[in-house]
């Protein structure tokens, strides 16, 4: 039987992930923010509008920016939500 080889060390807490998950839709965002734009309007080639939307949604979320995304026939807007200052 052979034995195992291993180390062990005191922490104070766990280790942050150390890279973000990346989407496609990532460069819409990234777009739009340096646009310096307060409304957009967006099509995305190949998806649905609703997926699309669904997808941004998620990844304004995940990134916990300050836009507001909606949809209304074919298009998806992208709005800078008001400053509250």
């Amino acid at each position: 039987m052979s034995s195992l080889r291993f180390e062990m060390r005191p922490v104070e807490e766990k280790r942050k992930k150390g890279s973000l998950k990346k989407s496609m839709y990532d460069p819409i965002l990234d777009q739009f923010i340096e646009s310096g734009h307060n409304l957009a309007e967006i099509t995305v080639e190949g998806k649905k509008p609703h997926n699309a939307l669904q997808a941004l949604i998620q990844r304004i979320k995940a990134r916990g920016l300050e836009i507001e995304a909606s949809t209304a026939g074919d298009f998806i807007y992208l709005e800078r939500k008001p400053s509250s200052t």
